[in-house]
């Protein structure tokens, strides 16, 4: 069963949506913390500004866990039509540590580093 939830925020004094799509509880909880990230909130703040409130942050689970990749993958996209995609994270099911996925570089970094390297640009 697939679960979507609409998730309001206080962002920059404003209301921002995101569309969360779980397929189960523990789904959830891991889309909801890469939600309250400051670059997933300023994101969601930015599309619905600039859609004029037409499209929103959808937030989903890529992939699960698995012997190969024993993280949740996680995309941050914006709606129809145009389904941009933002971010990947990557969240470890046991700690609940979120990583940045950087797919060009086919690297992962923890937040701490991408934060750091965002400064840098």
């Amino acid at each position: 069963m697939l679960f979507t939830i609409c998730l309001l925020s206080l962002g920059a004094a404003k209301l921002t949506a995101q569309e969360i799509r779980a397929n189960n509880p523990k789904e959830k909880k891991v889309l909801l913390l890469i939600a309250a990230l400051p670059e997933v909130k300023e994101r969601a703040a930015h599309i619905k500004r600039v859609s004029q409130g037409k499209n929103q942050i959808t937030l989903m689970v890529s992939a699960e866990p698995e012997l190969s990749i024993p993280y949740y993958q996680v995309n941050v996209n914006d709606n129809a039509p145009s389904y941009k995609n933002y971010y990947q994270f990557a969240v470890d099911p046991k700690t609940y540590e979120i990583f940045y996925y950087d797919a060009v570089k086919n690297r992962q970094y923890t937040l701490a580093e991408w934060r750091k390297i965002r400064k840098q640009q």
